[in-house]
């Protein structure tokens, strides 16, 4: 079966929805998203959304702090968009319903994380990313001209000659379904699932990576992976982000001797970027042989602790952890991934009909590395200029067929991905070494191989994501090894000293 639209979206974060919400102005929009509407890492941001709205900040200031953090490989025109788009993005978010702490936009609370010369997070205490995500889907939701599948996991990408015409997914319930459109957005996130360790949820698996490079879509940068410094380490609430806000507030990092050990190693101690913070981490672990470090906000007043991060001190709570009594055990894990697809100003691919936002677009704002809190707005900023830049689009040619996607046996599957998962968290992590990056090289290739001579096997959506998340990693590694460099977020023991 075969339906026709003006705007294909794939995926269901802030930067589809902002898509589709923009598109849907136009024309008839469809939300493909293979879980619920909801499942998306725009859920799980705590900290909230940077943008130069306080009396004493300035655009200026956002970009330059921007292009440090990037460190030299930021495009300079696409930092200069986002930030100049930031306040407007923010007063957007207010008239869909958005709640902030403070009210109007001169009058909101706003907080400072590592890396900002100046308070400039919008947030809506530690869970900005679930407000938000509510509002657009209530939202999108509230639109007659956005019809959202959920359950819908996109299999390919419809071509026509060298052309993207849309999405082929299988629905639940319902089956194979080809869904044309004039444009179709990429917006399926990130590629946290390809780590033993992430914050990412459990939907991150690289398969808009995938999907783009099984068509011939440019893909750079992945070799920028950003590993969140303050994680949690209990076992059981793995993955569990302690939002970098709180080290804005004053908390200290203190090793297992209970000193504080950030002015070592950076003269912004734990405001420094968030790859300084996370290999002095990993630095004060190895030399103590231990398995992670403390955040310690207990110094700040407990009602202060209990009204700024709600949702950390609940959750906290319910493992036992005091926050305002006791230290946080943390250590690092992979959060974000800075390259993907390649666009330009618009969200166009060098694929014709083919746009791509959000996490798994490499816009050229965040470089080498992200500067915390930047990467909702990018959504945002770069979403809607796509919305405006798909209206010139033609109408959609009829599809070719596409090339079949190996389909494993889910027990295959599970085999691949443990293996795949072990292979990058040791030989691509916070830190990477030749014979390492070598040897995870060599073990993908050697996955994929096996994956092309398996059986076939039904179609199961568990088992395509381990073909895209071997497609990601291959992507990380590659370009990891070709770096000869140690900038950002990239760092090579064997390569000179940064």
């Amino acid at each position: 079966m075969t339906t026709q639209w003006d705007s294909v979206v794939i995926g269901s974060g802030l930067a589809g929805l902002t898509y589709a919400l923009r598109a849907s102005e136009y024309g008839k929009v469809c939300v493909l998203t293979k879980a619920q509407i909801a499942d998306s890492n725009t859920s799980w941001a705590q900290g909230g959304i940077a943008a130069a709205v306080g009396e004493s900040d300035s655009w200026e200031l956002h970009e330059k702090d921007t292009l440090i953090a990037g460190a030299g490989l930021c495009d300079p025109d696409a930092v200069r968009q986002l930030v100049m788009n930031a306040p407007d993005a923010i007063l957007w978010l207010q008239s869909i319903g958005t709640q902030f702490d403070g009210h109007d936009l001169d009058q909101l609370t706003l907080g400072r994380e590592g890396g900002h010369s100046r308070h400039r997070i919008v947030h809506f205490a530690d869970r900005t990313g679930w407000e938000i995500e509510r509002a657009v889907t209530e939202a999108v939701r509230n639109s007659p001209n956005i019809t959202v599948f959920e359950e819908a996991f996109v299999s390919s990408l419809l071509m026509s000659g060298d052309r993207c015409v849309g999405a082929r997914a299988n629905i639940a319930e319902l089956g194979e379904r080809d869904f044309l459109g004039s444009a179709t957005l990429v917006a399926t996130g990130g590629c946290g699932m390809v780590y033993t360790h992430t914050t990412n949820p459990r939907v991150a698996t690289a398969d808009g990576i995938g999907l783009a490079d099984r068509v011939g879509a440019e893909i750079e940068g992945m070799e920028f992976m950003q590993f969140h410094p303050t994680v949690l380490v209990h076992p059981q609430m793995r993955g569990f982000l302690i939002t970098e806000a709180c080290r804005g507030a004053g908390g200290t990092l203190r090793n297992h001797r209970g000193k504080r050990f950030m002015n070592f190693y950076d003269d912004r101690l734990e405001l420094a970027p968030r790859d300084i913070v996370s290999r002095s981490i990993e630095r004060e672990m190895e030399r103590l042989d231990t398995w992670c470090v403390y955040l310690d906000i207990a110094h700040l007043a407990p009602e202060l602790i209990k009204e700024e991060f709600p949702t950390i001190w609940e959750r906290l709570r319910s493992i036992g952890i005091e926050i305002e009594k006791e230290w946080i055990p943390v250590a690092p894990a992979q959060h974000y991934s800075c390259g993907g697809i390649k666009t330009d100003l618009n969200g166009q691919t060098n694929i014709p009909g083919l746009y791509a936002s959000g996490e798994v677009a490499c816009t050229g704002v965040h470089g080498a590395n992200r500067l915390a809190s930047n990467s909702l707005l990018e959504a945002m900023v770069f979403s809607k200029q796509a919305a405006e830049a798909a209206q010139s689009e033609p109408a959609p040619s009829p599809a070719d067929e596409p090339s079949p996607t190996p389909s494993l046996r889910e027990s295959d599957a599970i085999r691949i991905r443990h293996s795949l998962q072990h292979c990058m968290t040791h030989g691509a992590g916070v830190f990477r070494s030749d014979k390492g990056l070598m040897k995870a090289q060599e073990q993908i290739v050697s996955l994929e191989r096996e994956v092309a001579t398996l059986p076939e096997a039904p179609f199961s959506a568990y088992a395509q994501e381990a073909v895209n998340m071997l497609a990601a990693a291959r992507h990380v590694v590659a370009s990891a090894i070709e770096r000869k460099d140690n900038v950002g977020l990239h760092y090579n023991v064997d390569s000179v000293a940064e």
